[in-house]
């Protein structure tokens, strides 16, 4: 990136923009309003939309002239952060961007402001150039890391043709090695109370006979946790088997012990090494995420009245997430012992989402990295959840998910990062991929 287009990523970077802290309101009304003066510079129109969460921008930047029948593509990302964390844990303050050996620190350096801002970058150099071949809509999000629905709304009621959707929000494979994904998971997102009694209760009287919250919410975890790397059956419903061309891809990719011994982080079972990328990628997973019971700090020996666990369900493409959440609840009340009550609390439902490697709007774009990169992207899909993928398949918008991080950039972690000279290098890849997209048209109406 040039150094004018660095020092405005600084400044975006500057703000903390933490969606999930009210405290930040303020923060995140300044970051919509850069976001929206980038979109302006391009030489488009934008506002920025308050709602009932954080400001949504959407803007336009026309095609230029000598294209009049430029597709219309929609640039979508996202604004707002993670919390930092112990600012004491980071090597140079979160909001503060510092280049280190080539890399630039800040929180949000990723996921997802470096990334939008090769986007944006992209547009402006073609667009003052007389060379933007499309109509580029950008919708630009803070409720991304808060779980918001302003974008997803405003996406779902927009009745207009698009031809394509270009996200940079997932990572490459390594250093010169780029994917394009070819699915989301969904997920079931859920807190589990188990209460055994109204209060706590002496162990030295009651231990042995009284019903004890913990070990009941110990049965109904047990219920729908993996064993040997295998959940229950029912949990398998409707998934789509991923294609032959992604499954070779994964012979490209890091091989799963090395991945999980990068992330510090041990196999769960003797198998999962070897089913790493098919049990991450392309299989649903059920994860606990907290616990709480009793004061396990304190020297207290009583038999707990009440436990909390969080947990989630990734779901594979092809999987009905409403289907499937009630297959979840009903496994998690059959492991209750008889007399437990047993309280699910509903925290979200997000849908898959499986996209087609071999469609037009994805090989245009593939063929549009490869220029920029000199290597074509490997179709991957993401383990992890974007609920606007899904949104955006349901209108029949072919979606191009992509990035030009890296894994261990750090994202939602201490020191996040991104390699400076890939911010150059995602402008200019977004740039071909534009190109590339202007080429094919305009769409059919939905």
């Amino acid at each position: 990136m040039t150094a004018d287009e660095m020092a405005r990523l600084d400044a975006l970077l500057r703000v903390p923009s933490i969606s999930a802290d009210p405290a930040h309101a303020p923060d995140m009304a300044r970051a919509a309003e850069l976001v929206a003066e980038e979109v302006r510079r391009a030489g488009g129109t934008a506002e920025v939309r308050a709602g009932g969460g954080h400001p949504l921008v959407v803007g336009e930047v026309p095609a230029s002239p000598g294209h009049p029948d430029a597709p219309r593509v929609i640039l979508y990302g996202h604004y707002d952060v993670q919390p930092p964390g112990d600012p004491a844990a980071w090597t140079s303050p979160p909001f503060e961007p510092t280049v280190r050996d080539g890399d630039l620190y800040a929180r949000g350096a990723s996921d997802d402001k470096g990334n939008l801002f090769m986007l944006v970058a992209a547009v402006q150099r073609l667009a003052a150039a007389g060379e933007l071949p499309v109509r580029a809509a950008f919708v630009v999000e803070g409720e991304e890391e808060s779980g918001g629905t302003s974008a997803l709304d405003h996406l779902a009621a927009d009745a207009e043709p698009a031809l394509a959707t270009i996200i940079f929000d997932s990572p490459m494979i390594a250093p010169g090695r780029p994917a394009i994904c070819t699915g989301v998971r969904g997920m079931v997102y859920r807190r589990v109370r188990v209460r055994s009694a109204p209060a706590d209760a002496h162990s030295g009287l009651f231990g042995g006979a009284a019903m004890n919250a913990a070990h009941a919410l110990m049965a109904v975890l047990a219920a729908v946790v993996p064993h040997d790397g295998r959940l229950p059956d029912a949990l398998y419903a409707g998934v789509a088997p991923a294609g032959p061309t992604e499954v070779a891809a994964w012979a490209d990719l890091p091989p799963g012990a090395d991945a999980l011994a990068e992330a510090g982080l041990l196999p769960g079972d003797p198998g999962a090494a070897d089913g790493f990328h098919m049990r991450t990628l392309a299989s649903p997973s059920l994860d606990v995420h907290g616990l709480a019971c009793g004061e396990p700090h304190a020297v207290k020996t009583n038999i707990p009245g009440t436990a909390t666990a969080t947990l989630s369900l990734r779901l594979a493409p092809g999987q009905d997430a409403p289907a499937l959440a009630a297959v979840l609840d009903d496994l998690l009340r059959s492991g209750a012992p008889a007399g437990a009550e047993v309280e699910i609390e509903d925290l979200g439902v997000a849908l898959p989402a499986a996209l087609d490697p071999d469609h037009p709007v994805l090989v245009a774009a593939a063929d549009g990295i490869e220029r920029a990169v000199g290597r074509r992207p490997a179709p991957v899909r993401l383990g992890g959840t974007l609920p606007v993928v899904a949104v955006l398949a349901a209108r029949g918008v072919p979606t191009v998910l992509t990035g030009f991080g890296l894994p261990d950039d750090g994202i939602h972690a201490v020191d996040e990062h991104v390699r400076v000279d890939h911010l150059g290098l995602g402008t200019r890849a977004a740039m071909e991929m534009l190109r590339a997209l202007g080429a094919i048209g305009a769409p059919a109406p939905l």
